[in-house]
């Protein structure tokens, strides 16, 4: 039996192409999708407004992947055309939250090829 959020996500994605070098690392408990990318969390939210957890929520939001859980530097927008630049910035130049150092360490302790195989827990 699919689980509610599993189906819930395949209908967020309904409509959506993930882009190449995206890994998914959707969890259960957060309210959509999301994805990996040059150290951002992107979360591809559901394409109807009367889905979404909040109405008046956009379809995407960005963060720093390292934030995740924390108030830190967030981009929102509507469509994919309006965040695909955003993700050539590098996160590094965005405001922080913590010092630069952490950041680092993260990335030295986690390296990226590591998402490549690595899929948060659906259960």
């Amino acid at each position: 039996m699919m689980h509610f959020m599993d189906k819930f996500f395949k209908d967020c994605l309904k409509d959506f192409h993930v882009p190449e070098g995206w890994v998914n690392i959707s969890y259960k408990n957060d309210v959509c999708p999301s994805f990996y990318y040059k150290g951002y969390q992107i979360f591809v939210n559901h394409p109807d407004p009367k889905k979404r957890e909040i109405e008046d929520s956009f379809r995407f939001s960005v963060i720093i992947d390292y934030e995740y859980g924390c108030t830190g530097w967030t981009f929102c927008a509507e469509t994919i055309e309006e965040v695909l630049p955003e993700l050539e910035v590098p996160y590094l130049s965005r405001p922080l939250a913590y010092p630069k150092e952490e950041y680092l360490k993260h990335e030295q302790e986690y390296p990226k090829e590591e998402y490549l195989n690595y899929e948060r827990a659906s259960s």
